[in-house]
């Protein structure tokens, strides 16, 4: 049982430390998780806003120099240079009903509007998602500001994946997100590994809980993967970076390490329950060798106390034993007042049968007698052997003459039935003298003299009789 328990502690303590050191490298992840998404959302948010300053910045000039002049405004400015690289990005002029009046692309100068947003009566900076020849593209449109009758809006177009082009699978992983949403958390366009995706809502908080952040990253769960996502609204745009980076993708770099630990703690585990196994066992064998010198002792103990107080041809109680036993009866006695009778037995005719047929004979007849003794007397009653033939018998409970009488009769008939030794047929009798306490004697020493006394008047009666202490023969 101790071992079980220290062993379950030592368990209890491996699979605890196993589990905050796991715990710890998971926590250490998720912090540089954080640290992570700070940094990459710095470098993204300054490149998306110098991108899109140059892009308000192109569509600003547009309409400042289309307050100058009225046709062939981008070529002046192509022939200046003074345009975005046209295999980015496209700049077109348009009219109320998306007609493209002039335009880098000759592309746009061919779709005649069918392919443009509408775009809203506003002076402020418009961006719009679209899809165009089954690409992405982002339209960013500002009203003209001349004095045309009809409104016109000057449009850079360029490929929506240009500002999640710098997606970097090292940082961000196979699964960490890039994102430009609006106001109403809608994607003008996101990417997620080489998935691009658009004007799709995002379960972002309010731009209020945005703001008053203080830039910490929450969890979110779009696309049925959890990220730990930043989003920084972009000043003086209606748009806002989202940069996500999958916490399960990140967390799985530390299953090896945390494999690694789970093993080291199981091996620990099994080499501290086998060591503390064999303690068991090792305990367990002491504990039986110690339990098997302890009833050896015993027995010893027990034989010895055997031959103290047993005669060992009839396996009787002896002379010591008899003592003790009436001591105990007359202590009894001081509390219970029961008497009881002492009989002091010698059997006639044994001598000459030991004489005639040996000595062997004669231990023979006398295990024998001790058996009838026995059967005649009560359960409770003691028989033992003083020595030679003579043997005393203790009845307790004994208040009157009556049941030892009739113990005696039994005695006497059981003894002079024939006993067979060695093929003969051997007749002997028993002579019995009885004392009785309190009534004869108050110690043992009386009691056995006058017991022994009236044996020898019941011999000089004839023997094979009984006699009390006073002259009343049974």
């Amino acid at each position: 049982m101790l071992f079980g328990t220290v062993g379950l502690l030592i368990v209890l303590i491996i699979v605890s430390s196993t589990h905050y050191l796991v715990s710890r490298e998971q926590a250490a992840i998720r912090r540089q998780i954080e640290h992570s998404i700070g940094d990459i959302a710095d470098t993204y948010e300054a490149r998306v806003l110098r991108s899109l300053r140059e892009i308000d910045a192109t569509l600003k000039l547009v309409d400042f120099v289309a307050t100058q002049q009225r046709s062939d405004i981008l070529t002046t400015l192509s022939e200046r240079n003074l345009l975005p690289p046209g295999l980015i990005f496209s700049v077109s002029i348009v009219d109320g009903q998306g007609r493209v009046k002039e335009s880098t692309s000759p592309w746009e100068l061919a779709t005649q509007g069918d392919t443009f947003p509408t775009l809203p009566d506003v002076t402020e900076l418009v961006v719009e998602a679209f899809s165009a020849a089954g690409r992405q593209q982002l339209l960013f449109a500002r009203k003209l500001s001349n004095e045309s009758n009809v409104p016109e809006w000057v449009t850079l177009t360029v490929s929506a994946d240009y500002f999640v082009s710098g997606y970097d699978a090292g940082s961000l992983g196979e699964r960490g997100l890039l994102a430009l949403v609006d106001a109403g958390n809608v994607t003008r366009i996101a990417r997620s590994g080489s998935q691009l995706t658009s004007r799709t809502i995002m379960a972002l908080p309010s731009y209020d809980e945005i703001m008053n952040s203080d830039d910490t990253p929450f969890l979110t769960h779009w696309m049925e993967v959890e990220r730990m996502t930043l989003v920084r609204p972009l000043f003086r745009f209606p748009l806002s970076i989202v940069v996500g980076i999958s916490v399960e993708e990140q967390l799985a770099s530390a299953y090896p390490m945390a494999r690694r630990y789970w093993l080291r703690a199981l091996f620990v585990s099994v080499a501290a329950l086998m060591f503390l196994g064999l303690l068991a066992r090792l305990s367990h064998q002491l504990q039986r060798e110690r339990q098997r010198v302890m009833d050896e002792r015993l027995r010893h103990a027990r034989h010895i106390e055997h031959l103290a107080f047993h005669d060992t041809l009839t396996q009787l109680p002896n002379r010591a034993y008899l003592s003790y036993v009436v001591d105990q009866a007359i202590g009894q006695h001081r509390e219970s007042e029961e008497g009881f009778a002492l009989l002091f037995l010698d059997l006639d005719r044994f001598k000459s049968v030991n004489d005639t047929q040996g000595h062997e004979a004669g231990d023979k007849l006398l295990r024998l007698v001790a058996k009838r003794l026995l059967a005649s007397v009560r359960e409770h009653d003691v028989v033992a052997r003083l020595g030679g033939d003579e043997f005393v018998i203790l009845l307790r409970n004994i208040t009157q003459r009556e049941p030892v009488t009739r113990i005696t009769e039994q005695l006497v008939t059981a003894i002079q039935e024939p006993f067979a030794l060695q093929g003969q047929t051997c007749l002997i009798s028993v002579s019995i003298g009885v004392a009785l306490f309190p009534h004869d004697g108050a110690d043992e020493q009386t009691l056995m003299k006058r017991a022994d006394a009236a044996m020898y008047r019941a011999k000089q009666a004839g023997k094979n009789t009984a006699y009390f202490h006073e002259r009343w023969s049974v």
